[in-house]
């Protein structure tokens, strides 16, 4: 891959990260806001749903995709450890998202719809607020490890 194509790989995968965490962060403020109005709670976790599948998502995947043909320009090292962890938490959370928090926002969803104020939604919504934060703080791991390449 030419060296040349380094730089603008490097801004898709920056916009990337920004569009893709800068979405997650969202999504406690749009929960929180919803209360507990079966209505609005439904309306805020559909968008969360939307903005995961619709912005979240791709760009992490195109985070994905440019990290890797950054590598294959020969500016940095597949071998450098910082890059290594970092790729390893990367699917960590893809892990995570696709096994635990997919399933969890969808029970919310469905308990959000029929019972919001009930144990088992607070139970559930609970889950999903630690899940969001700890993928979200695992994110932010990530983009330190890739800003400051402390090893």
């Amino acid at each position: 891959m030419p060296a040349e194509l380094f730089l603008p790989l490097k801004l898709l995968h920056i916009l990337s990260v920004i569009v893709a965490v800068g979405a997650n962060v969202t999504y406690q403020a749009w929960l929180s806001y919803a209360g507990r109005d079966s209505t609005r709670l439904v309306f805020a976790i559909e968008g969360v749903r939307q903005l995961d599948r619709r912005i979240a998502n791709p760009a992490y995947i195109l985070v994905l995709i440019s990290g890797i043909l950054m590598l294959l320009t020969g500016q940095y090292s597949a071998d450098a450890g910082w890059v290594r962890l970092g790729f390893a938490l990367y699917v960590a959370i893809a892990i995570v998202g696709i096994a635990v928090f997919a399933p969890a926002i969808r029970r919310q969803l469905a308990l959000a719809a029929s019972a919001p104020t009930s144990p088992e939604y607070e139970a559930i919504a609970q889950r999903t607020r630690l899940l969001g934060w700890f993928t979200t703080l695992v994110a932010f791991l990530i983009v330190w490890l890739m800003v400051i390449k402390p090893f």
